[in-house]
């Protein structure tokens, strides 16, 4: 009896042992994600097209669409901040987002023919790891930061109430991405591209703003 005890224990201590590392692997490439290759290319660049909607933003993001006949042109530069540092880390181990700083030179093409410049700064919390990105390597993304034109574009003259609208405007960014997952680096991007004086706080400009909706091509640096 004391022997075949013995032997019982032995074997599940050995079993125990060779299992192990053969376990661990199989978790590790569970929890692996296309997007942590992301880590290794921190800076990125995108050029995007966008068209204006007439209609506000809690209306562009329910799909209600009437094009303005203005057309914007941009290109950005992001970089994302190291998640094992300071606020990055803070806001990784929070809400599961990698924080990004980022950059967006504009020109915003009238229906007038006039193009109107224009740069945003702002900062950038993305969510990269989801359920699906095996099949279709994603990232979810909203953005804060400011917006300056050379002149008021002019669907904002025609959607602003009594002309109070200001050059200088506060700026929201939403953003889906897709990769193919053995090219994470390779972006197809969907952004609302949204200006607005945040009832008054901006200047006065209590309804003032403009919604474009558009399509970019990111890649990762």
């Amino acid at each position: 009896m004391f022997s075949t005890r013995r032997a019982c224990v032995l074997g599940l201590a050995i079993l125990l042992l060779t299992g192990a590392p053969v376990l661990a692997q199989e978790a590790e490439a569970r929890r692996f994600d296309p997007n942590d290759r992301l880590d290794d290319t921190p800076w990125s660049m995108m050029a995007f097209k966008g068209w204006s909607n007439y209609h506000t933003l809690l209306r562009t993001v329910r799909f209600n669409w009437d094009y303005a006949g203005e057309d914007m042109y941009g290109l950005d530069v992001a970089y994302t901040l190291p998640a094992t540092t300071g606020v990055s880390r803070f806001f990784d181990n929070l809400l599961a987002a990698r924080l990004q700083v980022a950059g967006k030179v504009s020109a915003r093409a009238q229906p007038s023919g006039e193009w109107i410049p224009e740069l945003t700064a702002y900062a950038v919390f993305r969510w990269r790891r989801l359920p699906w990105n095996r099949t279709v390597a994603t990232t979810l993304a909203v953005g804060e930061g400011v917006s300056i034109v050379g002149s008021v574009p002019e669907v904002e003259k025609i959607t602003t109430g009594e002309g109070k609208t200001r050059h200088f405007l506060n700026y929201l960014m939403f953003e889906a991405t897709f990769a193919v997952p053995s090219l994470p680096y390779v972006q197809l991007v969907g952004r609302i591209h949204h200006r607005s004086g945040v009832f008054g706080l901006f200047g006065g400009a209590t309804e003032s703003g403009s919604n474009t909706v558009g399509l970019g091509i990111r890649v990762h640096m």
